[in-house]
């Protein structure tokens, strides 16, 4: 069954490789993209996750979930850490 994007949830799964659900789960590719391309990218080649755009020194929710992935960006917009679920 597939979800809505509204209707996603975390679940209890810590491991990054059980939450992938079949669907890709990191983004080396993306380093130096550009940060809202790379967030397009990521939702079309996973649609269980959200991506989420921050820029270097903002930090996320510090507990894992199973359908986010955190974009960080440098001050030009540009990818600088691998995107992974988490």
């Amino acid at each position: 069954m597939r979800l809505h994007k509204k209707e996603k949830t975390s679940g209890t799964c810590a491991d990054v490789v059980c939450c992938a659900h079949g669907h890709k789960m990191r983004w080396p590719e993306l380093l130096g993209k550009n940060g809202a391309a790379a967030k397009a990218t990521i939702e079309k080649e996973n649609p269980e996750v959200t991506a989420e755009i921050l820029t270097s020194g903002r930090v996320g929710p510090p507990n894992f979930c199973c359908n986010r992935v955190f974009v960080i960006v440098d001050t030009h917009g540009n990818v600088t850490n691998i995107p992974t679920i988490g």
